[in-house]
C-alpha cells in the first residue's frame, strides 16, 4: 500500500501549518478601523456640507456595533465633518486624438473631533484620498459607473481614516 501523502509534501504541509500558527500567535492583523476599545463611547456625527462622508462614517460606526447618538447634548465626542469636495483632474491626454485618457479623482473634507466640554480647543484638519481613473471612449457608460463606484470607495477610505483619528483621540 502506497502512502497517500509523500514525505516531502508532508514536510511542506507541516511547515505551512507552523508558519500560520506563528503568524496568528504574534498578533498580526490587517489594518482596519478596530473600534472595539470605544464601543461604550457616545459619539455624535455632525455634517456641514459633507453628507456623503457623514453617511459613510455613521454606517461604519453602526457596522462596528456603535450607535451614534441623535443629540449633541448626549454625546461625549462630537465629530464634525465639513467642506466635502470631489475634484477631477486630467492626468494624461492621447497624442493621437488630444482627448483625455486618464483622470485623477481626489476627495477632500474637513474633520474636527472634540469632546463635549472642550469644544473650542479642537482643531479642524483635512482628510483626503486620491485615485486614478482611466477613460475609454468605447465604454463611456461603464466608465461613468466606474467613476461613481470609485467615489464611493474613496468615501469609505476617508471614513475609515476619520474613525482611526477618532479612536486615537478617545484612547
Amino acid at each position: 500500500m502506497r502512502p497517500i501523502i509523500k514525505p516531502l509534501n508532508r514536510v511542506i504541509i507541516v511547515g505551512l501549518a507552523f508558519l500560520l500558527m506563528g503568524l496568528s500567535a504574534c498578533g498580526f492583523q490587517l489594518r482596519g478601523t478596530n473600534l472595539q476599545g470605544i464601543q461604550d463611547t457616545k459619539i455624535y456625527v455632525q455634517s456641514s456640507g459633507a453628507s456623503v462622508l457623514a453617511a459613510e462614517v455613521k454606517r461604519q460606526l453602526v457596522d462596528a456595533g456603535i450607535n451614534p447618538v441623535s443629540s449633541i447634548s448626549d454625546a461625549e465626542y462630537i465629530v464634525t465633518l465639513s467642506n466635502e469636495t470631489f475634484n477631477t483632474k486630467v492626468l494624461a491626454v492621447s497624442p493621437d486624438t488630444g482627448k483625455a485618457q486618464e483622470y485623477q479623482v481626489s476627495y477632500t473634507a474637513m474633520v474636527k473631533i472634540a469632546t463635549q466640554d472642550e469644544n473650542s480647543t479642537a482643531r479642524t484638519e483635512p482628510v483626503s484620498a486620491t485615485r486614478d481613473l482611466t477613460f475609454d471612449e468605447g465604454s463611456v457608460l461603464g466608465k461613468v459607473q466606474e467613476e461613481s463606484i470609485l467615489k464611493k470607495d474613496i468615501a469609505k477610505q476617508v471614513a475609515a481614516s476619520v474613525l482611526r483619528r477618532l479612536r486615537a483621540a478617545i484612547q
